[in-house]
């Protein structure tokens, strides 16, 4: 069942729409199918059974290989033809319970969130403890990156924040997760043509996935810290209140009140 808990504004295509577009071109699509290669790597080997993928746009999907048995989308917009496994929820304010999700997938969630500290506090907050989280952003120390900064036009993908790949280790070691993979990939070239975009491609085969070069990066972390118990209804027990006599007054001692002299 879709649950829709954001209104769609209108206006101008959001960085996440526009992304969406470019993966559609000649680039996107090989970057793509780069992208999947590697995530289907990580994940097929995780278990579980909820899987949050918070996507570029369902129509870019990184997360089926796994084998999970509840997979479903948070979209932040809501539009025609969506899947029934669909949550549209803002990510920095997701719409679920704390700690119920097995594996979150956040396909460039950082890079086009207008608030990434935020939006990976909250993909913690729904993680289990013992869950993976699988992000996959741009690396500003590439070539991709070197365009971002000289370009004067900044649609998509160059519009994006293209966070390194070490300060959201950094953030995510903060959040107590144990980062055992960090992982650079794609040296084509960030160019249209097939020739140009493809010159560098045989560096996928020689380079170490640990070389900061590469387009983009995948980090696949665990969460370490404990999750929240909740105290059930019968456990939750009412203060008694205990009735105390209350002391006397009899009348010798009110006579001897009365003896005491005004002051």
């Amino acid at each position: 069942m879709m649950l829709n808990f954001e209104n769609n504004s209108g206006g101008a295509p959001s960085r996440q729409k526009q992304l969406e577009f470019w993966f559609q071109s000649a680039l996107g699509r090989s970057l793509l199918a780069d992208q999947r290669n590697n995530i289907a790597l990580k994940i097929q080997t995780l278990f579980g059974f909820h899987q949050a993928e918070l996507a570029v746009s369902h129509r870019v999907p990184v997360g089926n290989p796994s084998s999970l048995g509840h997979k479903f989308y948070i979209l932040p917009e809501w539009e025609q033809d969506l899947p029934e496994n669909t949550i549209i929820s803002s990510s920095d304010e997701i719409a679920l319970e704390s700690d119920m999700v097995d594996l979150v997938i956040m396909h460039h969630s950082l890079d086009y969130s207008d608030n990434p500290h935020q939006t990976l506090r909250e993909a913690s907050r729904i993680l289990k403890s013992g869950g993976h989280l699988m992000l996959i952003g741009f690396n500003p120390l590439s070539l991709w990156g070197g365009k971002k900064l000289f370009r004067r036009s900044k649609g998509a993908p160059w519009n994006n924040r293209f966070i390194s790949g070490k300060r959201v280790e950094d953030w995510l070691t903060l959040l107590d997760f144990k980062v055992p993979a960090l992982d650079y990939h794609f040296y084509g070239l960030p160019y249209k043509h097939n020739s140009l975009m493809n010159h560098f491609m045989w560096l996928n085969k020689i380079l170490n996935t640990k070389v900061p070069l590469g387009a983009y990066y995948t980090v696949l972390a665990q969460k370490q810290v404990g999750s929240r118990i909740k105290l059930a209804s019968g456990w939750q027990q009412r203060a008694k209140v205990v009735a105390m006599p209350l002391s006397k007054v009899t009348k010798t001692s009110a006579n001897k009140l009365s003896d005491i002299p005004p002051s």
